[in-house]
C-alpha cells in the first residue's frame, strides 16, 4: 500500500517495519521487557510480554486509569500537565499509529490537512486531542468530522440506499499540514509526505488557520432515523445536530459551551 503525497509515493510496508524496530527498541530501553512483532496481511503487530506485575505495569495502569481498550482510552491528565515537549511527544506517538498524510486530505479551498483518526466507539478522545492542540499547543484544528448520522449522511443517502450504519465510522480531527508541522511524525515515510504537503501550502499563501469557532450560519439538516441509534453515546442519543461544534459542546468543549452560553438562541 502506498502513502501519496503530491509527486511522492511511498510504500508503507517496509517503512513502518523500519519504524516500528525503532519503537520496539526504545520500549525495551524504557521497560525491559519481551517484545515480539507479528505481521499478518494487512497489520503489523507489537505484542508485549511480561510474567509479573511490575513496577512498569502498575504505573502505567496508574497513568491510564486503569483503561485497557481503545473504546475508553482517553489522554491521562499527566500529559495536560506536563510541559510542551511531552505533550508534542505524546501527539507524535499517536499520530504514527493514527495519523494519514495524503494530498487526497485537502479541504474546499485546496489546502493540505493531516487526519488523526480515532475509532467510532470513543467519543471523548477527539474533544481532548482538539483541546490539546489548540489550547496547549496552540496548533488550530480545521474541523473534527463526527462519525454521527447528521454529520456522516446528512441527506440520509447512506439510509435510503440500505447502510444503515455506514455513518458509524472513525471521526476525524483534520489539520493545516503547516500547522501540524510543528508536531510531525516519527515514522519517516510519514513526515517525509508532511513536509511536502506543508511547503505546498506555504508555497501556495494561503490564508492562515483560525482556532475552530462556531459558524455564524447554521444550516439545517434533516432529522435522521439513526438519531437514536445504541452505536451513538447516551450524551448523544436523541439529539439532533445541525453542525459539528454542537456535538463537541454536548461532548464538553469549553470553548463552545462558553460561546453556547452567550449565544443560547444557536442551539
Amino acid at each position: 500500500m502506498q502513502v501519496e503525497g503530491i509527486k511522492k509515493r511511498i510504500h508503507q510496508r517496509d517503512k513502518i517495519l523500519i519504524g516500528l524496530r525503532k519503537i520496539r527498541s526504545r520500549i525495551n530501553e524504557l521497560t525491559d521487557m519481551n517484545i515480539r512483532e507479528e505481521e499478518t496481511e494487512d497489520a503489523v503487530i507489537l505484542i508485549m510480554e511480561s510474567m509479573k506485575n511490575s513496577i512498569f505495569w502498575r504505573n502505567l495502569r496508574l497513568i491510564l486509569g486503569n483503561r485497557t481498550t481503545h473504546y475508553e482510552f482517553e489522554i491521562p491528565s499527566i500529559i495536560f500537565e506536563s510541559e510542551s515537549t511531552i505533550k508534542k511527544e505524546f501527539l507524535r506517538g499517536f499520530a504514527d499509529v493514527a495519523g494519514s498524510a495524503r494530498y487526497s486530505n485537502r479541504n474546499r479551498w485546496g489546502k493540505c490537512r493531516i487526519y488523526l483518526d480515532v475509532l467510532n466507539p470513543n467519543w471523548r478522545l477527539p474533544v481532548q486531542l482538539c483541546h490539546l492542540l489548540q489550547d496547549h499547543l496552540h496548533v488550530p484544528v480545521d474541523t473534527i468530522t463526527w462519525g454521527h448520522p447528521n454529520i456522516r449522511d446528512p441527506k440520509l443517502k447512506d439510509y435510503r440506499n440500505g447502510r444503515r450504519h455506514a455513518w458509524a465510522r472513525e471521526h476525524q480531527i483534520k489539520i493545516l499540514a503547516d500547522d501540524f508541522k510543528q508536531i510531525g511524525f516519527y515514522m519517516e515515510h510519514k513526515q517525509e509526505i508532511l513536509e511536502e504537503l506543508a511547503e505546498y501550502n506555504e508555497v501556495k499563501g494561503f490564508e492562515k488557520a483560525k482556532y475552530c469557532d462556531p459558524p455564524k450560519e447554521i444550516r439545517k439538516k434533516p432529522r435522521h432515523p439513526e438519531e437514536n441509534s445504541d452505536k451513538l453515546p447516551e450524551t448523544l442519543r436523541g439529539r439532533h445536530y445541525d453542525s459539528s461544534w454542537q456535538i463537541c459542546a454536548d461532548l464538553g468543549c469549553w470553548r463552545y459551551n462558553d460561546y453556547i452560553r452567550k449565544q443560547k438562541r444557536l442551539i
